[in-house]
Parts: structure tokens; C-alpha cells; sequence
């Protein structure tokens, strides 16, 4: 008797100690703050509950999936160096599809299957080999970390969904003036990306730490889409003439800073004013053309009296305006534009945010991948513009990944998979009207190339991808360089001839 006595004090005891280690490491996991993190960490959480230090590898598969193949994601072990690549071995394609039937987790006795139901009819799986079986009551006390996950999991989905919805939203709204403004789909996130990274420098100098806080730091980029909104107001005949505005003109479209905001102001007094997005786009709206030195419009403030908001916006869209051709004028030269702003530093610009887009385009220099060419010419001229702005992007894509900063990354992801499929069709149709007899072939290249920026987007957004590698950003620039020097130069003959 006194023997089992003791057998069973030692059995609670290791159960205490092994309770004790769950709860520690679900702590862990509820202090991380984003998906990315928390998969990052995922394997080393489910590592330390089951006290293996053995192999093991993070999945993606659909909910109720038949026959589902597993591509390895992070892995540890003899699993980390095959990121990427499909798991072929029976015995974890055998324990993994188990834990996809039952819905839960898999207990074999050589490896343990984690099941993460995600809210998006996929599983978050965590395969793992173990030295020893566990015994019943532990793998009823690993239900604790199943739950801390899918919490974890639901809440950064949660507001990542938000932020993105209240996005996509602004997007929407700030879009109607492309109707009247044919280039403001593509002007107002080129200012967006541009505003991320003169706020993630302004960080890195040090500059205005009071006011950039998290929450501006997480939303300045969005107020920023709806600087133009106020257009939507304003004439077509005048937003798109092609000479110089005469006073009265002048006066109108300058009126896009009023009413603008007055929108806005609506929508904000629903909520009380309490909505921090909006306050900042109002300011946005309202102050992005007031100078430094007090000349702008609408209100003629100066200096630190013109939000920060605006100041950062206000520069942002001048270089992109100046960097951009519209109907009235060419693009000036990225050398020009950046002179211009150079010079007008304590004039138009507060000196502060001159320096930080210095040093943001000095971050764009240093990661360019490509750099556009005259021999990259098809000789018509949309589609060698469509074909300079996806090069931009895809080299803001290696420079938000140089200087660290998810959201730009997200941002620009966004804008590529957009851009290019606006391209594609407009490619297409083009070929269609000339008859190009490849146009099959030219469509396949294209609907692959989709399929993949899709999914490299699909895994960053939802963290299973921490970083856009540099073996990515090759892949992007290669299939580019390869598409337009190659493929796309087969329908310049015709048109050249």
C-alpha cells in the first residue's frame, strides 16, 4: 500500500510539474502580438510541452481536405533546411491526415500531430516526433495549449481582418475620384507606401516620438488614401485639362482640401468623434496643401501648427505628383523631383521629414533589383508604363523587406497582385484587338505568374511566411526581366515593322 502511495504521489507530482509547464508556455503564447509571431514561435511551444527537442515541422491544409498533400513550413531538426518543399514521408502524411479526420490532435506513439482549427476552413498543423509515449492524463492536459492557440489564432485574425477591412473600405471610398482622376487609383497607394516609409525613418532619426505613436504608426498609411477624396467633387473638365488652370480653376480644384474633410467630418460625428482613422484622414484631407513657411491653402498654417499627419501626407504627394506624368505634364526625373524637394526643405517641407524621405530614397536605392530600360520598350505606350510601375513595385517590395516593415511589405503585396492582374487583362485585350497568334500561351505565362504572387501573398498575410526572402524577390525579378525582354517582345514586331 505505502508503495502505490508513493507511486501515485510521484504520478501527480510529475502531472503538477508537466500542468505547471503548459500553463507557462500558454502564457507565452498569449503574449504574442501577431500571427507571424506566433507561428514563428509555434514549434518551440509545442516543442517545450511535450519536452522533445526532437524534429518537427509546421503545415497548412483545408478543413476536411481528402487525400491532402503537406508542404513543410518551419521545421526544426532534420526538417529545417526544407522549407517549402512537400513532405513525402507515409508515416507523417499518415499522422498528420489523422489529425485532419478526428478534427483534433493525433497521438501516435512515435510522433504527436497538433491540430489548429483557423476561422478560414484551413488547419494550422504542428508535426512532431517524440522519444516516448505520453501518457493519457498529459495528452488531456495539452488540450490547454490547443485552446491557448486557436485563441491566440482567432484574435490576431480578428483584427487583422479589421484593419484590413477599414483598408479595403478607405480604398473604396478614395477610389470614386478615379473616375474623375484617371491616375488616382495607382497616385493614392504609391503616397500610402511613401508615407509608411518616411513614418518608419522618422522613427529611426528619432524625430517627433510623442506623436508618432503605435497607433499612428499603424494607421497614418490608411488616413493617407483619402488625402484626394474631396476631388470626387470637382469637374472632370478641370482635373483632367490638359493646359494650365486660369485663377478661377485654380480656385476650384483647390476647393478638393474642403471638401474633403466636410465628408469625412460626417462620418466621424456618427462615432462620436472617437474614431482615431478618421481624425487623422480629416487632417489629411484638410492641411496636405499647406507650406511649411505658410503659403499653402486652405488655412495658410505654418510649421509645427500643420499637423504631422498632413506634413508627412503633404510631402509624399508632391513627390509622387512631380514623379508622375498627368495630363498637364511629363514625369520629371527621380533626380529632379528629388532636388525639388531638397530645395524647398523649411519652404514647402518641414526640414525633419525632408531628411527622413532622403533616407527613405536612399533605402530604395540600395534594394532595387531592376531598373527599367529602354530595351524593355514594347513600343506602346500604356504597356511600357504598366511595365515601369510593376518594376517600382516589386523594388519597394526588396526595400520594405530591407528595412524590416511588414505592413509596407503588405501594402506594396497588395498593390502588385492589383496592378499586375489590371495589367494582364489590359495586356490581353490588346493582343486580342492586333490578333496575336501566342495569345493562349501569353495567358498561361500570365495566370501562373498570378497564381504564385497569390500565394506568396496568401502565406505573408497570414504569417505563415515571416519574411519576403531573397530567393522571392529573385523569382520576382527574373520572371519580370524573362517576361518583357522575351515574351512581350514577340508582339513588338508587328508594331515596330
Amino acid at each position: 500500500m505505502k508503495s502505490f502511495n508513493t507511486e501515485l504521489n510521484i504520478q501527480t507530482s510529475m502531472t503538477n510539474i508537466f500542468l505547471e509547464r503548459i500553463q507557462e508556455i500558454c502564457q507565452r503564447v498569449a503574449q504574442t502580438t501577431s500571427l507571424e509571431e506566433l507561428y514563428e514561435n509555434l514549434i518551440h511551444f509545442v516543442s517545450d510541452a511535450c519536452d522533445s527537442s526532437a524534429s518537427a515541422f509546421m503545415t497548412v491544409a483545408e478543413s476536411g481536405m481528402h487525400n491532402p498533400s503537406f508542404r513543410i513550413g518551419q521545421g526544426t531538426g532534420r526538417f529545417a533546411n526544407a522549407a517549402g518543399e512537400p513532405s513525402h514521408e507515409e508515416y507523417a502524411i499518415k499522422v498528420l491526415s489523422e489529425a485532419i479526420n478526428r478534427h483534433s490532435n493525433y497521438h501516435d506513439k512515435n510522433a504527436i500531430a497538433f491540430y489548429f482549427p483557423h476561422p478560414e476552413n484551413f488547419a494550422v498543423l504542428v508535426y512532431i516526433e517524440v522519444q516516448q509515449p505520453m501518457s493519457d492524463e498529459n495528452k488531456k492536459l495539452l488540450t490547454f495549449l490547443n485552446n491557448s492557440v486557436i485563441s491566440s489564432i482567432q484574435a490576431h485574425t480578428s483584427a487583422k481582418l479589421a484593419e484590413r477591412s477599414n483598408r479595403a473600405a478607405v480604398i473604396a471610398l478614395a477610389s470614386l475620384a478615379e473616375h474623375k482622376d484617371h491616375d488616382t487609383g495607382e497616385h493614392i497607394m504609391r503616397v500610402a507606401i511613401m508615407t509608411d516609409e518616411i513614418v518608419q525613418v522618422l522613427g529611426e532619426l528619432g524625430y517627433y516620438e510623442e506623436s508618432i505613436t503605435p497607433e499612428f504608426e499603424r494607421l497614418i498609411s490608411t488616413a493617407s488614401i483619402l488625402h484626394d477624396v474631396g476631388k470626387v467633387a470637382i469637374p472632370e473638365s478641370i482635373l483632367q485639362k490638359p493646359g494650365k488652370l486660369d485663377a478661377e480653376e485654380r480656385k476650384v480644384i483647390e476647393s478638393h482640401t474642403e471638401k474633403g474633410p466636410n465628408v469625412l467630418e460626417k462620418s466621424s460625428r456618427m462615432l462620436d468623434g472617437n474614431n482615431y482613422l478618421l481624425k487623422l484622414a480629416i487632417e489629411v484631407a484638410l492641411y496636405h496643401h499647406e507650406h511649411y513657411n505658410g503659403q499653402g491653402y486652405p488655412t495658410q498654417l505654418a510649421g509645427q501648427e500643420i499637423p504631422l499627419s498632413a506634413r508627412i501626407v503633404g510631402l509624399a504627394d508632391v513627390f509622387d505628383a512631380l514623379a508622375s506624368e498627368r495630363p498637364y505634364k511629363k514625369a520629371w526625373p527621380e533626380d529632379e523631383t528629388i532636388d525639388y524637394i531638397k530645395n524647398q526643405s523649411g519652404q514647402q517641407f518641414d526640414p525633419l521629414i525632408v531628411e527622413a524621405f532622403l533616407k527613405v530614397m536612399d533605402y530604395r536605392r540600395e534594394a532595387k533589383l531592376i531598373q527599367w530600360t529602354e530595351e524593355m520598350s514594347v513600343k506602346v505606350p500604356h504597356l511600357d508604363n504598366d511595365h515601369r510601375f510593376l518594376i517600382a513595385l516589386i523594388n519597394q517590395l526588396a526595400s520594405a523587406e530591407k528595412i524590416g516593415n511588414r505592413r509596407i511589405a503588405e501594402s506594396v503585396l497588395d498593390e502588385l497582385i492589383n496592378y499586375t492582374l489590371d495589367h494582364f487583362q489590359r495586356e490581353e485585350l490588346f493582343l486580342e484587338k492586333m490578333g496575336y497568334p501566342d495569345l493562349s500561351k501569353h495567358k498561361r505565362l500570365h495566370n501562373s505568374f498570378t497564381e504564385v504572387i497569390q500565394d506568396i501573398r496568401w502565406q505573408y498575410l497570414h504569417g505563415f511566411r515571416p519574411k519576403i526572402n531573397n530567393e522571392i524577390l529573385l523569382f520576382l525579378r527574373n520572371w519580370l526581366s524573362k517576361h518583357i525582354l522575351v515574351e512581350d517582345m514577340k508582339y513588338t514586331l508587328p508594331v515596330s515593322a
